[in-house]
């Protein structure tokens, strides 16, 4: 009986530990997929401000 138990210990802590990977691999696939999404973000915001600045700077000059 000791035996069957051991083993179905082992089991489940083959399992646990198996749900406790997927779990981080799924925690880091989505922090990764943010940064992704905040570095496009800031990337179009910088964009933006750059073209307002060119704008901007463009409107100061005579083409004469």
């Amino acid at each position: 009986m000791m035996s069957h138990d051991h083993h179905l210990e082992e089991i489940q802590s083959t399992i646990f530990d198996a749900a406790l990977e997927l779990d981080c691999e799924s925690q880091q696939a989505s922090k990764k997929a943010a940064i992704s999404r905040n570095l496009k973000t800031r990337r179009a915001i910088e964009d933006h401000f750059e073209q307002q600045r060119l704008k901007r700077n463009l409107g100061e000059y005579d083409f004469d």
